[in-house]
C-alpha cells in the first residue's frame, strides 16, 4: 500500500511539471508565432513600398501628375501600382498617417481613390526623405533652388518603432525625366487631320503652330 501512494505521488509530482513546462511551452510557441507575423507583414509591406517605388514614372512637363514629394508623403506615377496591371502608368500616392489617439503611425497608400493602410507601427516619428545624383537629402521634391530631374534617386522612409529604427530604401528604375515629343523640340503640335491642304502647304515641317 505503501509503495502505491509512493508511485502515486511521484506520478502526480512529474505530471505537475509536465503541466507548468506545456504550458510554458504554448506560451513561447504563442508570442513567437506573433512575433514572426509582425516580421512577416513589415517585410510585406516593405516589398510594396519598393515595387510602387521602382516604377516610378516621370509625367510630361504639362501633365497633371508631376512627381511631388514633402516629408509626410509623395505622388506621381508608377507602372508597378498595386490595384492596377503592371506596365501602365498609373497615378499613386504614399502618405503618413499619425494617430494621436493611440499613439501608432500608419503608411497608407492610394490609388483610384482608394485608400489602403499597408503598414502601422508604434510611434509618430516618421518621415520621407528624397536623394538626388549626388545621394545629397532633401525634405522635398523637386527641391526648391537648382535643376533637377522630375524623380529623385532614390525615396527613405524613416520611422522609429517602439523606439527601434525602421528604414524603407527604394529607388525608381526608370528614366527620371520624361521623355521628348514632337512638340517639346519642335515647340508645335502636329497638323490635325481636319487641317485643309492650304494649311499643310504652308507648314513644310508639317506642324501647325
Amino acid at each position: 500500500m505503501i509503495e502505491v501512494l509512493v508511485v502515486l505521488v511521484m506520478v502526480g509530482l512529474i505530471s505537475g511539471v509536465l503541466f507548468q513546462a506545456l504550458e510554458r511551452a504554448y506560451r513561447l510557441q504563442s508570442r513567437f508565432g506573433t512575433e514572426l507575423f509582425k516580421v512577416q507583414q513589415g517585410q510585406m509591406a516593405a516589398d510594396w513600398y519598393r515595387q510602387a517605388v521602382q516604377g516610378l514614372y516621370p509625367d510630361q512637363p504639362d501633365g497633371q501628375n508631376l512627381f511631388y514629394g514633402d516629408a509626410s508623403g509623395f505622388s506621381g506615377l508608377s507602372s508597378n501600382p498595386l490595384g492596377a496591371d503592371y506596365g501602365i502608368p498609373t497615378p499613386i500616392t504614399w502618405k503618413i498617417k499619425s494617430h494621436q489617439q493611440d499613439g501608432s503611425t500608419e503608411l497608407t497608400y492610394i490609388e483610384d481613390q482608394r485608400e489602403t493602410p499597408i503598414l502601422i507601427w508604434r510611434g509618430n516619428q516618421a518621415r520621407f526623405i528624397y536623394l538626388d545624383d549626388m545621394l545629397v537629402q532633401h525634405d522635398s521634391w523637386p527641391p526648391p533652388l537648382g535643376l533637377f530631374p522630375q524623380l529623385p534617386k532614390q525615396i527613405q522612409l524613416e520611422a522609429s518603432d517602439a523606439g527601434e529604427p525602421l528604414i524603407i530604401v527604394a529607388s525608381p528604375k526608370g528614366p527620371t525625366a520624361p521623355l521628348l515629343r514632337p512638340q517639346d523640340i519642335f515647340g508645335a503640335q502636329p497638323a490635325s487631320p481636319s487641317a485643309t491642304p492650304g494649311q499643310r502647304s504652308q507648314d513644310p515641317t508639317g506642324f501647325i503652330p
